[in-house]
């Protein structure tokens, strides 16, 4: 098959590839998967939990070539397929409390294992047994299927709010993909009053036409307008959704007392984020971090968005095929757009 394969840093290649199959695993058809940030950072810097040679992509549509029979039921030859990529052990304790996503030994598509820049991906038994398989609604294109594991990664997030009232104000530090599906949930299902914070214009012009109460340039100014927003109170609910270090002591300043800060992006390993004890203690702030998802997140998300409050389509800015890899990669990396998806292998 068909594949773009990661050597290392800058270096991916189109190439043939053997796609073999063993005795526990099956195979799907790669109908798209779009370019994410984390894609965009491999290629350029690597990472500690790759290693070359790998085929990257994990935001995968694919398509049931045989009958699989899954917990949820049996997907036939042709149905097409959002992919959890978790690869969990099954044998942790956190995989015996269904927290995939927190395994102990977890393997992950397109970061340890290939993943779906590829004409063909290897799906292993562990993400059959766990309903890692979610049929697409056949109103979704392919496209916005395979956004619908960002979005579960976002309804991830959301989980680990206690509760966001109308009357709360919701800070989104990211104007990217997915600081626009952060805001799309925050309206949708909370009602609540948000706030996008970005740097790019065009991504700041789509989250006021996705119904964002305001929308600030992060600069020197930013302070002040939240809190002038806010009636000086500030934000008790935020969302960092970028990988921008700026943004790690920036929330100390405009967050309001009993808030809760969620860690959402990953950031380089040299980001230390240095917080005094009793600004948390005297203020009752809370901080945490959410990672992935599990397949009953993907499973809502798929609801959410063949119910249409969730519009993926306006987070699909560009189609690509297998060949361009390379320009996908860059306009991810350089902010054109928003997500850029490999649908042509």
């Amino acid at each position: 098959m068909r594949a773009a394969v990661f050597y290392g840093p800058n270096n991916i290649e189109i190439r043939d590839v053997e796609f073999k199959l063993d005795q526990t695993e099956i195979a799907l058809k790669v109908n798209a998967c779009a370019v994410c940030g984390y894609d965009a950072r491999v290629y350029r810097n690597g990472h500690r939990k790759v290693k070359p040679p790998v085929i990257l992509g994990h935001e995968i549509c694919g398509e049931a070539l045989e009958e699989i029979k899954t917990p949820m039921g049996v997907l036939k030859p042709g149905t097409r397929i959002a992919v959890s990529p978790v690869i969990p052990c099954l044998s942790c304790m956190y995989c015996k409390d269904q927290q995939y996503n927190l395994c102990n030994n977890l393997k992950e598509i397109g970061s340890t294992v290939d993943g779906g820049f590829a004409e063909y991906i290897k799906i292993p038994q562990q993400i059959i047994k766990i309903g890692g398989l979610i049929p697409v609604p056949d109103n979704l294109s392919n496209e916005e299927a395979a956004l619908l594991e960002p979005l579960a990664c976002c309804l991830n997030g959301f989980s680990r709010f206690d509760q966001i009232d109308k009357d709360k104000n919701v800070l989104i530090l990211g104007d990217g993909p997915i600081g626009l599906l952060h805001l799309q949930l925050s309206k949708t299902l909370y009602h609540a009053k948000t706030i996008v914070v970005g740097k790019i214009p065009f991504r700041m012009q789509k989250a006021k036409s996705m119904g964002a109460d305001a929308v600030f340039l992060f600069d020197n100014k930013t302070e002040n307008n939240i809190m002038d927003f806010t009636d000086g109170e500030g934000v008790s609910r935020i969302i960092i959704a970028t990988s921008n270090p700026e943004t790690l002591p920036f929330v100390k300043k405009v967050a309001s007392k009993n808030s809760k800060i969620n860690l959402f992006a990953g950031f380089s390993s040299d980001n230390t984020f240095e917080v005094d004890p009793n600004w948390l203690h005297y203020n009752q702030v809370s901080i945490f971090g959410s990672f992935s998802s599990t397949p009953d997140m993907l499973r809502k998300a798929a609801k959410l968005a063949s119910d249409g409050e969730i519009d993926l389509s306006k987070i699909v800015t560009e189609k690509c095929s297998l060949n361009q890899i390379k320009h996908a990669i860059s306009a991810t990396e350089e902010f054109h757009g928003l997500r850029t998806i490999i649908d042509r292998f």
